[in-house]
């Protein structure tokens, strides 16, 4: 799954330069970034993780100047879990459709700020937690906001991830919470 995973992402670098054209009604981000907050649940118990470290790539086509629709997916590479006592780590993917408002301040060239939202499907990846026999991903929305200047572009994104797991005795349905800071460049 992991190797999948990487090779997904490297033909997303790869590919970028195909999929964005030169014209600024559509573009293809690639990104990188840290999650300095991050909250899951186990059996109903809140645990905060270690910082953990995500990449992704997201593509929007523009409708009008303001509005625009597109998709995405990151994968948050594995982190454990801080000063709680569980073993093993913690991943998810999250793929999703989204929708970027920016400002329509037509004077600042490629300079814009904006406010995304994101709803999809996550995956969830458990490695090595004790006493877990299945396991799968759920739910995926967030919201971000977010600054674009030139090719560089900067966002903090409010992220929920739902996630189940069984343990032979008992099924749980949980959460995982993020805040992540996101790095990309974009090609138009």
């Amino acid at each position: 799954m992991k190797k999948l995973l990487a090779l997904l992402l490297l033909a997303s670098f790869i590919a970028a330069p195909v999929f964005a054209k030169a014209n600024d009604d559509q573009e293809f981000i690639v990104k990188v970034g840290a999650q300095p907050q991050s909250t899951a649940s186990i059996d109903g118990k809140d645990y905060d993780t270690n910082v953990g470290i995500s990449a992704g790539f997201e593509y929007f086509k523009y409708f009008g100047n303001i509005v625009a629709a597109g998709a995405g997916a990151v994968y948050d590479f594995p982190r454990n879990f801080k000063d709680s006592g569980v073993d093993g780590n913690i991943s998810f993917v999250p793929m999703y459709v989204g929708v970027k408002v920016r400002t329509p301040l037509e004077g600042l060239n490629n300079n814009y700020a904006f406010l995304s939202g994101r709803l999809g499907y996550s995956a969830f990846i458990n490695d090595g937690i004790a006493g877990v026999k299945s396991s799968s991903g759920g739910l995926f929305y967030g919201v971000g906001l977010g600054v674009s200047i030139s090719y560089l572009v900067l966002e903090a994104v409010y992220g929920i991830s739902n996630y189940s797991y069984n343990t032979g005795a008992a099924s749980f349905d949980e959460k995982y919470s993020t805040i992540s800071i996101y790095a990309g460049f974009k090609f138009e």
